[in-house]
């Protein structure tokens, strides 16, 4: 989980400019990160094209926190 943890981070900080204290599982992407709707899809995008995953739009939308996407990340990748 950590490599995929790490790679959300980097993420965040080179493509939002989001230099959040090291993000957990727990770490509510909207509330915690204040993103907003524009900036969900862009970080749904770019995580979808650096593991090469496709994550079904009816998923996207119940991703709330990071443990939530790491879930849909790796679900995609064991497929």
């Amino acid at each position: 989980m950590q490599p995929l943890l790490n790679g959300i981070q980097k993420i965040l900080k080179q493509k939002l400019n989001i230099s959040f204290a090291p993000i957990s599982p727990a770490t509510d992407l909207k509330k915690d990160l204040e993103l907003v709707d524009w900036e969900m899809q862009y970080l749904l995008n770019a995580v979808e094209n650096k593991w090469h995953v496709s994550i079904a739009q009816n998923e996207q939308e119940n991703i709330g926190n990071v443990e939530q996407l790491l879930a849909a990340v790796r679900k995609q990748r064991l497929s």
